[in-house]
């Protein structure tokens, strides 16, 4: 199955590494909404290095001796990289004593507790509104001039929103064995495990990433038809075009206003417009067995913005040596969109870290 979907702005000349150590990629969860320091949930902001979101989640449940379905957490990030997140620990009137918790890990691993609030409400998958990332990329080596062009562009343009290749697997296993795993259809009733959740979200991101690139080539990821859906870019709220007249192309021009796909379930087709429906069905006519599968599965109706403009970004070129420049970036991104999506459109990165891709990354 294809894993190569093309550029927005031509594959990038300019080459650099990527986590060459793990505080080259911060991200830092942002909830949207301060906790309002009453209730029965204990909202822990906690930054992590070298562990993964699951596991630190039942380390949590541990040292706080709660059963592990009793924490939970917002988004899944990145175990190769320094980053910042909520956990919510349903603890009722007590107070967990995390003090220790670095005692649960070993080097390299970091964990410590930035701050200990209580909230009213639950956290549940989903609820932070984005994540903020500072990167760097070392040996950055090419035309800066050209770099230069491409940061201005994406700042102003944004970049496909691809689901990056952390969704798929390592190796791709998550494209492979959810292939067998949907074509084989539902088995039972029962409820799906974590892994087949994974295969089943790797199909269904893999068919929209299909569209989207074919999308690119025709130059529609960023543009409007008549009926089309559309959204804002930092906004959840989505309205049907009507007519695309002077001022919708000006909020396209402008970033603020891109197309949505669906997602394949049953009745995708009126979540878009006449031609972008006819676009995707074409792109995946060679696969309508997976799609059909799919819709099988009962899937909820939901969609996904075409375009992604970063918010907030800047950054600044070090070049102290012309063939060895780092170029440190930031920005902030929606819910749900990947880093490596946006990185992809800079510059040509090799991943630096021992195991390079983990479910729902950067996410």
């Amino acid at each position: 199955m294809n894993t190569e979907w093309r550029y927005a702005w031509s594959k990038p000349t300019v080459t650099g590494d990527l986590k060459t150590h793990v505080q080259d990629f911060y991200v830092e969860e942002q909830l949207g909404f301060e906790p309002d320091g009453r209730g029965e949930f204990c909202f822990v902001f906690i930054e992590k290095e070298g562990v993964n979101t699951d596991f630190l989640a039942k380390r949590l449940a541990q040292i706080a001796g709660i059963a592990p379905n009793k924490v939970t957490y917002s988004g899944v990030k990145d175990r190769h990289a320094c980053t910042r997140q909520w956990f919510c620990l349903h603890v009722l009137n007590q107070e967990p004593d995390l003090s220790t918790i670095q005692e649960a890990f070993r080097e390299p691993e970091n964990v410590r507790v930035i701050a200990q609030l209580r909230h009213s409400k639950k956290l549940r998958t989903g609820a932070h509104l984005a994540n903020r990332f500072v990167i760097r990329l070392r040996g950055v080596s090419g035309d800066l001039d050209e770099l230069e062009g491409r940061l201005n562009l994406i700042k102003q343009a944004g970049v496909p929103n691809y689901y990056g290749p952390q969704r798929f697997g390592i190796n791709g296993n998550n494209l492979h064995n959810g292939k067998d795993f949907v074509l084989k259809g539902r088995q039972s009733r029962r409820k799906l495990s974590k892994t087949e959740s994974f295969w089943l979200s790797a199909i269904r991101s893999w068919c929209f990433n299909e569209a989207l690139s074919d999308q690119v080539e025709n130059g529609m990821w960023m543009r409007l038809c008549d009926e089309d859906i559309a959204q804002f870019q930092h906004k959840d709220e989505q309205f049907r075009v009507k007519q695309v007249d002077a001022l919708m192309h000006l909020s396209v021009l402008r970033g603020t206003v891109s197309p949505v796909l669906p997602m394949i379930s049953e009745g995708w087709e009126a979540g878009t417009g006449p031609q972008r429906e006819l676009a995707m069905k074409h792109s995946l006519s060679e696969r309508m067995d997976l799609v059909d599968a799919l819709i099988a599965f009962d899937l909820s109706r939901d969609s996904r913005l075409a375009r992604l403009v970063p918010m907030n970004m800047a950054w600044e070129l070090l070049k102290e040596k012309e063939e060895n420049a780092q170029l440190i970036v930031e920005f902030s991104l929606p819910k749900g969109c990947f880093a490596t999506s946006l990185l992809r459109e800079m510059i040509d990165y090799t991943d630096k870290s021992t195991e390079k891709y983990h479910e729902n990354i950067d996410r």
